[in-house]
């Protein structure tokens, strides 16, 4: 199914898989989900929630009930509170494993000493879950509410250490990115679409970022539209130009394209050309503020369609990451030599950022975290050879370094330094 209608009916990162593919951190997003995707052009009754169901997987039931209620917030209250108090323990091959909350850099330590758990460290996917976005469906947006929950999630026991800003639909605090294309004719994205910041999402920002009412929330600005993302880079320079605080993208690729001389880069073709991705000036600017830029494992996202095609024989196929490798290894290079001619080292800003179970389409022949291992060995293959090649770095630092680094880098120092420095 996943093959013939790019629809994945299978969880790609359970606890199990991740045990298996050796992941020590991970980022379990929080996300209830936006109304827009029920409420269609099926309509909002039975049919609609049968249609969606289909996809998701999330349960005919839930999804009636998403149609109707009009808090998010309570709904992501729920989500926090089942996830808190889950079974964190479970064994593989008779050896147990184990999973932790994080909320500070003490209990962080603790879970990476043990060398059989997993360190789950929470964020949330749209700030529609402080009850925005919902005009259209009985429920005006409070500036007042708005601000109170901010703070309410501020005081948790395990608070979120960054937000996903923007998701598919109208928030009220900024425009957001084109994202569903394979169904933009079912769900409509249009409201809010490509536009900026709102002046309650500016707000929104300050107290998010604020150290007065608890630790800082930081921005992740996946899903924003580009112009949202221009207006977050200006209010960072005028606001917070003394302190600027690090930029996270959770699930993104480049585009290839650069935005002031508005031509596509000698390998652009090798990327998806859409807005949703990032230009070479913003990856310039999470480099400087010493940022995370997570790669995202979608076919639909990484690169050009023709590249990912996926077939029956990437099933069998022996060496079957390959070809996830070659697109996930031309964005790890692509963001480093930008990086590069910015004299920035070019290899501690990627990341991965899979967005599994996130109703993706995964690459071909990784189709869970369990395949992390065999990526790993063909994506040192790849490194290899760009370095022993020819290729566009200046940087001393960024030359010498060694296949074995980058990919260490990329799988888990990256994020783990990142940590260190800002939780």
């Amino acid at each position: 199914m996943n093959i013939t209608l790019g629809v994945t009916k299978f969880s790609q990162a359970d606890f199990t898989s991740l045990s298996k593919g050796n992941a020590k951190i991970i980022f379990a997003s929080l996300y209830p989900f936006e109304k827009g995707f029920f409420i269609n052009a099926a309509g909002r009754g039975s049919l609609s929630a049968w249609l969606c169901n289909f996809v998701t997987d999330i349960g005919f039931h839930r999804i009636r009930h998403l149609q109707q209620h009009t808090n998010y917030f309570v709904d992501l209250e729920r989500e926090y509170n089942f996830l808190k108090n889950s079974q964190k323990s479970f064994k593989i091959d008779n050896q147990e494993y184990s999973w932790r909350l994080i909320s500070n850099q003490n209990t962080l330590s603790k879970s990476l000493s043990n060398q059989y758990e997993i360190a789950v460290i929470l964020s949330i996917e749209g700030a529609h879950v402080f009850n925005t976005g919902l005009s259209e469906y009985g429920k005006t947006t409070s500036e007042l509410e708005v601000l109170e929950n901010i703070r309410k999630i501020k005081k948790w026991e395990h608070p979120p250490f960054y937000i996903t800003f923007a998701h598919n639909f109208n928030n009220d605090l900024c425009g957001h990115a084109q994202s569903l294309e394979p169904i933009k004719y079912f769900v409509n994205q249009k409201k809010g679409m490509h536009s900026g910041f709102t002046g309650l999402g500016v707000k929104a920002l300050h107290e998010l970022l604020s150290t007065e009412n608890g630790n800082p929330i930081y921005i992740d600005i996946k899903h924003m539209s580009l112009q949202s993302r221009k207006d977050y880079f200006k209010i960072l320079e005028s606001d917070y130009s003394l302190n600027i605080p690090p930029t996270i993208v959770s699930h993104g690729a480049v585009n290839g394209i650069s935005l002031k001389q508005k031509n596509k880069s000698t390998h652009s073709d090798n990327f998806y050309h859409s807005d949703i991705n990032f230009f070479d000036e913003e990856i310039e600017l999470i480099g400087k503020s010493n940022g995370l830029f997570a790669i995202q494992f979608d076919t639909r996202r990484i690169a050009n369609p023709r590249l990912v095609k996926k077939t029956l024989k990437t099933l069998v196929r022996k060496q079957s990451t390959h070809l996830a490798a070659q697109v996930i290894w031309q964005q790890i290079k692509y963001i480093a030599e930008i990086l590069d001619k910015k004299q920035l080292f070019a290899w501690g800003t990627a990341c991965i950022g899979s967005d599994y179970d996130g109703t993706i389409n995964p690459l071909p022949g990784v189709w869970t975290t369990e395949y992390f291992y065999s990526l790993k060995k063909d994506l040192l293959t790849q490194s290899s050879s760009y370095l022993k090649g020819s290729n566009p770095l200046t940087l001393k630092e960024n030359k010498t370094i060694t296949p074995e680094e980058i990919l260490s880098k990329f799988f888990f120092y990256n994020t783990k330094n990142f940590l260190q420095t800002f939780y």
